[in-house]
């Protein structure tokens, strides 16, 4: 196999298994995965790049944008939130998930995402196993014509393992709104973690011959 030097390549080429994949920010296939304007995401990394393990695809969430309460037969779910604040409901329990946190789905769960009241939420999701880009690739299409035909956007769901359940009986009101300081707290919160563990490992090996315990408030 060649090391692949980035994602983004020039040409119609194939896409292949590679050792290792630098991705560039904005590199992937386009495509339109959700019945909205503005919903157009990037698929990262294919299947036949990561033999048939996962698929990982990102993008952008808009407010009142959402995918309905559905589930997946065939693939797990992962989602990392870059950015902004989503709204889920994963069987039957909602809760919020603000930059910094990962919410991991299991296959045949039922899910629920939405962007309540947040700027633009940025997402990475991954599937494994892989094979969402498929349905995603073909979704696309339809996604792209006006006015959206639903009944065959469901059909074309249920051939790649997904079954929609419609909408969320009841959206909680949980204050889902944006934080934009989650992600520097945690980078802090790193930063100070890093350098106790620094001072507490010199303390241990500057006095071999007794204990002492470095405590920082």
């Amino acid at each position: 196999m060649t090391p692949a030097s980035r994602a983004c390549r020039v040409g119609s080429g194939p896409i292949t298994q590679s050792d290792f994949i630098i991705n560039q920010p904005g590199c992937g296939q386009k495509l339109h995965v959700l019945p909205y304007p503005n919903a157009y995401h990037r698929i990262v990394l294919h299947g036949n790049q990561t033999n048939n393990q996962f698929t990982i695809i990102e993008g952008l969430i808009y407010i009142n944008e959402e995918a309905r309460l559905h589930y997946h037969m065939n693939e797990d779910e992962m989602f990392f939130v870059i950015n902004g604040t989503l709204q889920f409901a994963v069987d039957g329990k909602q809760f919020c998930a603000r930059a910094g946190i990962s919410v991991y789905i299991s296959r045949s769960v039922t899910q629920f995402v939405r962007n309540i009241n947040s700027k633009p939420a940025f997402v990475q999701i991954l599937f494994a196993p892989s094979g969402r880009e498929k349905f995603l690739e073909t979704v696309s299409i339809i996604n792209d014509n006006s006015p959206i035909d639903s009944t065959q956007a469901n059909l074309l769901a249920l051939n790649h393992g997904q079954v929609n359940l419609g909408e969320v009986s009841k959206c909680e009101d949980l204050n889902c709104v944006s934080d934009n300081g989650t992600l520097i707290k945690l980078s802090l919160y790193s930063i100070r973690f890093m350098f106790i563990s620094i001072a507490f490992y010199r303390t241990i090996n500057l006095n071999k011959n007794f204990k002492r315990y470095l405590i920082v408030d």
